[in-house]
């Protein structure tokens, strides 16, 4: 009887090695996936910079429509509305910086940064000519 009872409870529980294996799997797996996850967040934090430039683009070449020149603007850190004339309304996603630079030849440079993107987003307009 005594055999039965000891067998019990050795049936019960994990073993040592059991549960060192799975804590070494879980720190595998979390060795893949936290670099993965940390590479999306990079490139989630870029692709607003790109967007709040496109939209910055957009507004500013509306302006140059009306006024047949670029506003210099900034820096602007979202989460905001920037206004840069009637009707045309910059809006800036939390935590990007916008900088709208005006050159000597009244072209706009516009660069936009995020504190978790690795790179920052620029693009320099032309000045338009009117024939």
């Amino acid at each position: 009887m005594k055999h039965k009872h000891a067998d019990m409870n050795a049936a019960r529980g994990f073993t040592l090695i059991e549960l060192m294996i799975v804590v070494a799997i879980i720190g595998i797996l979390a060795s893949i996936a936290i670099p993965a996850a940390y590479q999306y967040r990079q490139k989630a934090f870029e692709d607003s910079v790109v967007s709040d430039v496109r939209n910055a683009v957009s507004i500013e070449e509306g302006y140059f429509a009306e006024n047949q020149a670029y506003k210099a603007f900034g820096p602007v850190t979202g989460h905001t509305v920037y206004a840069l004339g009637t009707g045309l309304d910059l809006h800036i996603s939390k935590g990007v910086t916008l900088t709208g630079t005006l050159a000597d030849d009244g072209s706009l440079l516009i660069e936009g940064t995020h504190p978790g993107a690795i790179k920052s987003i620029s693009y320099q307009t032309a000045v338009g000519m009117l024939p």
